[in-house]
């Protein structure tokens, strides 16, 4: 059991281990990651017992093992094509994205096409065959079927369709949809998806699917296109698709910053009104309603 949860953020790269609490938006064992280091946050009750636990004595004998054996992941850069909305967002959680413009990528690198982002690419689509054959990554966020044939080296097959919720199992650790569970892809502003049917490994409905050589990740949750200044359902879609987003680049190895070091550099100062935490973990303005234990007394 835990007793306080942490919220799962959409900027930095946090992987939850177990998920719990309201829409399994929380986590109560996280881990974050920067450069070659890592933070396990444990806010399971494995401490202060009654009496001895055994289920929270090897709990914390796995995490410590855990920590010992940890080694940080290869790191790549990326570049971005497609609608400019989708670069704003990836800048405004914490990625440092080029703009792809053409010409021979490195094997290191992870290329995102956004929506859109197929047809611009289309002149190069043998070039972009070539570098994933030799190991290049693709983040292919929201195509249809048109832009998919435009770019993709491979026959994907799409059906538009109302996508609300989709189930899946647990990701293994090596997948590229670890930390990634069936709650984030809950869509509270029921709307039509373009859905992947075939040539790729659907995830639920095909709201995710990757292939594994040549490796491409597919997303068709787009948050940008989310208003969360709009209602509280679009906000909770928006903040769950935007983790989403964030998580597959992160598996991938493409560092998102966050103030969480800063944070712990520079101490909360009591004669002052602590308001820091309004930024630089939400893409939105956080505000007192969202939380759902406060006001309606869960």
């Amino acid at each position: 059991m835990a007793s306080v949860l942490i919220e799962k953020p959409a900027r930095g790269d946090f992987l939850p281990i177990i998920d719990g609490g309201y829409s399994l938006q929380y986590s109560p064992l996280i881990e974050y990651r920067e450069g070659r280091g890592m933070i396990l946050f444990c806010q399971m009750d494995v401490t202060g017992r009654s009496e001895t636990d055994p289920a929270a004595e090897t709990l914390t004998r796995n995490i410590l093992q855990h920590m010992s054996n940890w080694k940080p992941a290869p790191a790549r850069t990326a570049v971005y094509i497609g609608d400019p909305a989708g670069k704003r967002h990836l800048e405004s959680a914490g990625f440092v994205t080029g703009n792809y413009d053409g010409g021979k990528l490195p094997s290191g690198q992870m290329l995102i096409v956004g929506p859109n982002g197929g047809r611009e690419l289309a002149a190069n689509k043998t070039l972009t065959a070539d570098w994933l054959e030799a190991g290049g990554n693709l983040l292919a966020l929201g195509l249809d079927q048109q832009n998919a044939d435009a770019v993709l080296p491979l026959p994907i097959t799409f059906r538009k369709a109302e996508h609300i919720s989709a189930f899946f199992e647990q990701n293994a650790a090596n997948s590229p949809f670890r930390g990634i569970g069936p709650a984030d892809v809950h869509n509270r502003d029921p709307r039509e998806l373009n859905l992947i049917t075939s040539g790729a490994k659907a995830i639920g409905n095909g709201v995710l699917a990757t292939t594994a050589n040549p490796n491409i990740v597919f997303c068709q949750l787009i948050p940008w296109q989310f208003d969360p200044a709009k209602q509280a359902n679009l906000k909770r879609t928006y903040r769950r698709a935007s983790f989403v987003i964030t998580r597959l680049l992160a598996n991938a190895g493409v560092a998102s910053t966050s103030p969480i070091l800063a944070r712990f550099n520079t101490p909360v100062d009591t004669a002052k009104s602590e308001k820091r935490w309004l930024d630089g973990l939400y893409l939105d303005q956080p505000e007192e309603w969202d939380d759902p234990y406060r006001f309606f007394r869960w």
